[in-house]
């Protein structure tokens, strides 16, 4: 397993753009620079974000059940998603 494929299932939260302040998991990996972005809720998994990593703040946490399904290439919910940022503490919606 690459060092890039462990962030699969970390939680981030974005310090730049619109969506600025907002808590995401990470689903996927598009090259050396760039990750999939979902919440389950603004940003579902079938049409992920596409974000620069140095625009956003890697959390010490990760949501580990989605972590293993995404490692393994099953679907992941959005609700499955959303229930995992809740339960780590973190809300879809603006973080202050």
């Amino acid at each position: 397993m690459s060092e890039m494929e462990s962030v699969l299932g970390r939680v981030v939260v974005s310090r730049a753009g619109r969506d600025r302040g907002r808590a995401f998991l990470i689903t996927g990996i598009a090259d050396d620079k760039h990750v999939y972005l979902a919440d389950g809720a603004l940003r579902k998994c079938a049409h992920p974000k596409k974000k620069k990593l140095m625009h956003l703040h890697i959390e010490p946490v990760s949501a580990e059940p989605v972590a293993a399904m995404l490692k393994s290439g099953m679907a992941v919910q959005d609700a499955e998603i959303r229930k995992n940022l809740l339960a780590l503490g973190y809300n879809t919606e603006k973080q202050k």
